[in-house]
């Protein structure tokens, strides 16, 4: 990957890629996220996940699906904070009716032009500052630092909230546990199986007098 690419990648993407295995259809997981999206008191174990007024807006594709996320303003009126981060969740299927799903999440391209636009309009007005050049570069450099970092956190904290979203929604579906097994050996569970086994053995063939003599 090229420098070029690994700035970008850096910029664009705020979240590292989290993978889920479930066993469940892809419709019943689209099924079950759906509703979780929507607050109900049936549902009070995921109250949580709508703090601060957070809504989800999920929106079905056809091999997985869109979220986005936004909280409401304080201090505003029926208004809300501004959708900074997109999660993408892509459904493969993991065999044995388990789902297996990739989520990965970037920032949102207006909301990344808007972290872009603002200082440029104020560098246009320092730049004709009665100011030395230095201190105006230095100023122009400070005011898109701040800026992009303030609105890639907001993005990031959005990309967080929404995959822990997603992994809580699908916390009541059974998890796939994969059994690791170790190069050349026997699973430990067998070695466990085989030795009950034969001190049941021993047990029975120490007591089968007993046992025959009482009958």
């Amino acid at each position: 990957m090229s420098i070029l690419a690994r700035v970008w990648e850096r910029v664009w993407r705020v979240h590292p890629p989290a993978a889920l295995t479930v066993k469940a259809s892809q419709r019943e997981c689209l099924r079950t996220i759906a509703l979780a999206a929507k607050p109900d008191v049936d549902r009070l174990h995921l109250r949580n996940l709508f703090t601060d007024g957070r809504r989800y807006y999920l929106d079905v594709r056809n091999t997985g699906f869109r979220l986005t996320s936004n909280t409401k303003i304080p201090w505003r009126q029926r208004a809300r904070t501004a959708i900074a981060a997109v999660l993408y969740g892509e459904f493969t299927e993991a065999g044995e009716g388990a789902t297996h799903i990739i989520m990965r999440s970037r920032m949102r391209l207006f909301y990344l032009l808007e972290a872009l636009l603002i200082p440029a309009f104020i560098s246009s007005l320092l730049v004709f500052a009665p100011w030395s050049r230095l201190l105006i570069a230095a100023l122009i450099a400070t005011l898109f630092g701040l800026s992009w970092l303030t609105h890639r956190l907001t993005a990031t904290l959005q990309a967080t909230d929404m995959v822990y979203f997603v992994q809580k929604a699908l916390e009541d579906i059974t998890p796939v546990e994969v059994p690791i097994l170790t190069a050349g050996g026997e699973p430990e569970v067998i070695t466990q199986d085989r030795a009950f086994r034969e001190q049941w053995q021993k047990f029975y063939e120490a007591h089968k007098g007993e046992v025959e003599g009482e009958d």
